[in-house]
């Protein structure tokens, strides 16, 4: 398909920064462009890598709280259903922070997600 998502974020960020931006004259708005402009393009680079990221993290999670892991579909990682393996990974999360919130000491596995999920957000 054409244009492809990243190929719109990355037009609708020149739209921004070659159509928009010479137009501002205020100061504020001149930087919250270049914000907008810098997570477009933080967003078109990152695009090909959310559901393999998604996917990766729905396994860690069935994994860490013994969850007989789910068929998202034979062609990993091309899940067909996107919103579906988005809200599968939202309940699996709860999942998680009930058990957090337990108050009961976390196991061994679940400390290591946790620390491996502080590590790719850096």
């Amino acid at each position: 398909m054409r244009p492809t998502l990243s190929e719109q974020i990355t037009g609708a960020r020149r739209v921004l920064v070659e159509l928009a931006a010479p137009e501002v004259a205020d100061s504020y708005m001149q930087e919250q462009i270049t914000f907008a402009a810098a997570a477009l393009e933080h967003a078109a680079a990152r695009w090909p890598h959310v559901l393999p990221d998604l996917v990766t993290d729905i396994r860690a999670l069935e994994e860490v709280l013994g969850v007989e892991p789910r068929v998202l579909e034979e062609a990993v990682p091309g899940v067909a259903d996107h919103a579906a393996a988005d809200e599968y990974h939202r309940d699996l999360r709860a999942r998680l922070s009930d058990e957090i919130m337990s108050g009961s000491v976390p196991s061994p596995a679940v400390r290591a997600y946790l620390a491996d999920s502080t590590e790719r957000l850096r």
